[in-house]
């Protein structure tokens, strides 16, 4: 039986056309994605990726990539440009994965690229993701709903300002706010809601270095504190069940510089890789491409080789005295010793 993109077959010389996948990548953690995105990833000749797909995510698979992050105020692709990108490829009878953020129908402009592939006559199909308030919801530990507190629960978006919606709804979750967190906690004010309202914002959901922001509605709007994208804006009863210590929280954050060979579990460590080993051109590129890491939430370095030490030192010079260096055998403690100054990581296997 043929796939969808095998049937789909241009009637000048029988060749095979293209097929489009529209795949949402989930918040951060590249553990969430789906299985079926996972398996369509594998397959794609040519993966269209957005700003907030992880790097750790993209180095699992092995097709033509190509960058088409945009933030506010600083686009890398517009969208018209992506959808021209998206045609080339697929009229040139490749499989093309769209991989976006979150999932594609829920702020992620999935609703404009499939308008643009029904006109052109490319077939496709949409593989949703865990969009950014239940990973948000789930890694903070704060619950959408929940019986006699929250029956009802609306996703809105923070911008452009002077469009700011205020739904008459128990929990209201705001996307994309990282410019306009004051005017959207103006505007919900304006609205009647309560100034002990409990709010939270969440920075980075799912992610190792998400980081957390409660407080009332009054006390938020009286705030300076700076947020930074991607941030998560939720209003309502069900955010004054949110614990300090959730479940994430709790976890050690390890970064590991090669390979560990599963000695860390995942009952106890959140596991962020640094890509070293090769240490080929296209793996320092791949290193350079990504997106730098945060040193203030890690707890643990584990060096596998002298060559991960040598390739981690030039992106990070100094290493946070909080962090522990651990290393894998005496040539890589040497190594670490002579880079870092530090001659006694403990060796663990």
């Amino acid at each position: 039986m043929k796939s969808p993109e095998e049937s789909n077959t241009t009637t000048a010389g029988h060749q095979p056309g293209g097929y489009v996948y529209i795949i949402g990548a989930g918040p951060g953690d590249p553990e969430l994605l789906t299985v079926k995105a996972d398996r369509v990833l594998g397959e794609a000749d040519v993966i269209l990726y957005d700003d907030l797909v992880s790097s750790e995510l993209m180095a699992r698979y092995t097709a033509l990539k190509i960058f088409t992050g945009k933030r506010k105020d600083c686009h890398h692709f517009e969208q018209e440009a992506i959808n021209e990108e998206i045609l080339r490829h697929a009229r040139a009878g490749k499989k093309v994965a769209r991989l976006k953020g979150g999932d594609p129908f829920i702020f992620g402009r999935g609703g404009e690229e499939i308008e643009v592939l029904r006109q052109n006559g490319i077939g496709y199909e949409i593989i949703p993701g865990i969009t950014a308030a239940h990973g948000a919801s789930a890694y903070a530990e704060i619950p959408l709903t929940m019986r006699k507190v929250s029956s009802s629960v609306v996703f809105c978006t923070g911008h452009p300002v002077s469009k700011i919606q205020v739904p008459d709804a128990d929990t209201l979750v705001y996307y994309m706010v990282a410019s306009t967190v004051h005017e959207v906690l103006d505007a919900v004010a304006q609205k009647g809601r309560d100034e002990n309202t409990p709010v939270a914002i969440v920075q980075n959901a799912t992610r190792y270095n998400q980081n957390i922001i409660t407080g009332t509605l009054g006390e938020l709007r009286k705030g300076e504190k700076a947020v930074y994208s991607p941030a998560l804006l939720m209003i309502g009863e069900t955010i004054g069940l949110c614990v300090k210590e959730n479940w994430f929280s709790k976890k050690k954050k390890v970064l590991i510089a090669g390979s560990d060979s599963g000695m860390y579990n995942t009952g106890e460590f959140i596991k962020v890789h640094f890509f070293c080993e090769g240490g080929s051109a296209s793996d320092l590129e791949r290193v350079e491409n990504s997106e730098p890491l945060d040193l203030d939430y890690i707890d643990e370095i584990y060096f596998s080789s002298p060559l991960c030490v040598r390739n981690f030192q030039p992106f990070y010079a100094t290493i946070p005295e909080k962090i522990v260096v651990t290393v894998a055998d005496e040539a890589t403690r040497a190594e670490y010793g002579k880079l870092f100054g530090g001659d006694d990581a403990p060796i663990i296997h």
